[in-house]
């Protein structure tokens, strides 16, 4: 985390917006102001935001250096994990049941990523247990956008219910040690 924290304001990880509109990751048919307004309770006014329907975060923290562009999405456990466009499914984990308020539980994030035909992919972390593997997919497969995916739970280093959402493309960025990038996503109205 500290090479993640030291490169943190370099203008490398300004590499532009998403190529396509993305669905947004949550239910559109349930009103989860209200709970995003309570989960939003402790967090400086500054670092939360609306966008859609939902209350989100910037999560300063973690959200630094190729994760600049992540989205915290303030929804409670429990709430359907949508797929944001078609893709293949080339990544999963959701076997741990453990979270906490520091990056000492990094290592045991449930999460899932997609690979998108423009070349992008969009990744979803902060799954419950078993909740990929409840939905009768698995790596290989591909999935529509809409399509559920997973639940939201508390795993990982969290402090609160959230889904954290990123669409990033891999490849060098001269200065930079990762082989990723955020995009900053543009969303379906």
């Amino acid at each position: 985390m500290e090479e993640l924290r030291n490169l943190a304001n370099s203008p490398i990880w300004n590499q532009g917006e998403t190529k396509g509109l993305y669905q947004f990751p949550l239910p559109s048919n349930k009103n989860f102001m209200e709970a995003g307004r309570q989960l939003a309770l402790g967090i400086p006014k500054n670092e939360v935001y609306i966008i859609g329907s939902y209350y989100a975060t910037t999560s300063p923290e973690s959200h630094v250096s190729p994760f600049k562009w992540a989205i915290d999405f303030l929804v409670p456990d429990g709430t359907e994990i949508l797929a944001a466009e078609d893709g293949k499914i080339i990544e999963a984990i959701d076997n741990f049941n453990t979270w906490g308020p520091s990056e000492k539980f990094i290592d045991q994030l449930n999460y899932l990523t997609i690979q998108h035909p423009n070349g992008e992919y969009s990744q979803y972390c902060h799954l419950a247990k078993n909740s990929f593997q409840n939905t009768g997919l698995r790596v290989g497969l591909n999935v529509k956008k809409g399509e559920v995916i997973g639940i939201v739970g508390k795993t990982g280093w969290t402090d609160r219910d959230h889904l954290h959402f990123i669409v990033f493309k891999v490849g060098p960025i001269i200065g930079s040690p990762y082989t990723f990038y955020s995009l900053r996503i543009r969303f379906e109205k």
